[in-house]
């Protein structure tokens, strides 16, 4: 089965998805020249091998190499949801001590997070977990208040935004109002239920059209009421 990869962000963790075969070849080229990109800004990458159904030496000495290479990047490489034939060439091989290696996602990004190597300056614990859907909206918000000195992480979907929840124990949630509302999957209802524990900031439905400047004095106004900002950065 030929090779394919896509990637996602969940908050400052890129979540590589591939699946098919890792071989000696222009697929594993491409998937070699993705992940130089990834580690060449300092991302931390989750490979997520669950669609992985055969690796060769090649393939191995690949990944091998691009875990050294997020190393000297200050960066870093793990691995989840390993099948248990990817997991037993690991073992038969040993470099199964290489590689930090997790069951799921969920549990991958939570270590990543959590584990002290990581808390530098480039993947900074968060204090507020903003999650939107339009994908214009996050991005402004997400700056905006960083630049005011909130560390934030950010996404636009539920599931990932349970995951990073879990993973980062945020003080602040700053959510639209659709997904706030909603309660209909067993991650938006777990999502919001917890939600609900926390300091919550809710994007009125309008704000994509309210005037930015406006719109953003505002909302640093609300935050800054709950959480003070590390480094002043209010908008004049």
């Amino acid at each position: 089965m030929p090779l394919s990869f896509h990637s996602r962000q969940v908050g400052d963790v890129t979540v590589l998805e591939c699946s098919g075969q890792i071989v000696e070849g222009a697929e594993s080229a491409a998937l070699l020249r993705h992940l130089d990109s990834l580690l060449a800004m300092k991302s931390h990458v989750l490979l997520h091998l669950g669609g992985v159904d055969f690796i060769d030496s090649s393939g191995l000495g690949l990944l091998v190499r691009v875990t050294t290479r997020a190393d000297n990047a200050s960066g870093k490489l793990a691995l989840c949801a390993v099948s248990p034939k990817i997991r037993d060439v690991l073992r038969v091989t040993r470099l199964h001590t290489v590689f930090e290696t997790y069951e799921g996602e969920s549990d991958a990004i939570a270590g990543l997070y959590q584990r002290p190597a990581t808390r530098d300056r480039s993947f900074q614990a968060p204090e507020i977990l903003c999650v939107d859907e339009s994908a214009d909206v996050l991005v402004y918000v997400r700056e905006l208040l960083r630049q005011a000195g909130h560390p934030v992480v950010a996404t636009g979907n539920l599931p990932d935004a349970l995951t990073l929840l879990t993973a980062t124990r945020p003080k602040l949630v700053v959510i639209g109002a659709t997904l706030r509302a909603m309660r209909d999957t067993h991650a938006a209802s777990t999502f919001n239920h917890r939600a609900d524990a926390l300091s919550v900031i809710e994007l009125p439905a309008d704000f994509s059209r309210d005037d930015a400047g406006e719109a953003g004095r505002q909302l640093l106004g609300q935050v800054n009421a709950i959480i003070a900002p590390a480094v002043p950065g209010p908008l004049n």
